[in-house]
């Protein structure tokens, strides 16, 4: 009888999944770990040497994938401009040319020396301005633009301005 044919060939022969990818798991770390240790002992008992054939292509073209990686950092610390447009609204207006932000954070509060600003509005990378509407006439505000990404954020400049007072009514 063949051996496929023969049950208990086939039970002698089984290997259950866990077990082969346990086992193999192991397999490849002790590899690992024996080309690791490989590794350190040629740099630190011998000279470099240049790359040549396949090596030379797996380094270039390991090389050329991490030059085109956008290794992500902290976002810049922009300068922000701020002017008042009506006795009610005030525009704050900023350039970011490093394209590393995710976003903004708009933080305001009211009077010349305040100090507690809190976020007003979130907005998206693409935006370069904001206006903050409804605000009382002839009061001075202060503002801070948070810019921030995945690996953390960074505040602006403070900036106060005031809006301007109402048109006397004829």
């Amino acid at each position: 009888m063949p051996a496929r044919d023969n049950p208990r060939t086939e039970e002698q022969t089984y290997e259950a999944p866990e077990s082969a990818r346990g086992s193999d798991m192991q397999r490849l770390l002790t590899t690992l770990d024996q080309v690791f240790s490989t590794f350190k002992t040629q740099l630190r008992d011998e000279a470099p040497k240049p790359f040549d054939g396949a090596a030379k292509v797996a380094v270039d073209t390991f090389n050329d994938i991490v030059a085109g990686l956008k290794f992500r950092s902290l976002p810049t610390a922009l300068k922000i401009a701020a002017r008042p447009i009506l006795p009610t609204e005030i525009e704050l207006t900023w350039t970011d040319d490093t394209i590393n932000a995710d976003g903004y954070r708009v933080k305001q509060c009211e009077g010349q020396y305040c100090e507690d600003l809190v976020e007003v509005r979130q907005l998206s990378a693409n935006v370069r301005s904001f206006r903050d509407v409804n605000l009382a006439p002839n009061t001075t505000y202060r503002y801070q633009l948070v810019t921030f990404n995945s690996r953390g954020e960074t505040p602006s400049n403070i900036v106060n301005v005031t809006t301007t007072a109402r048109p006397p009514r004829a």
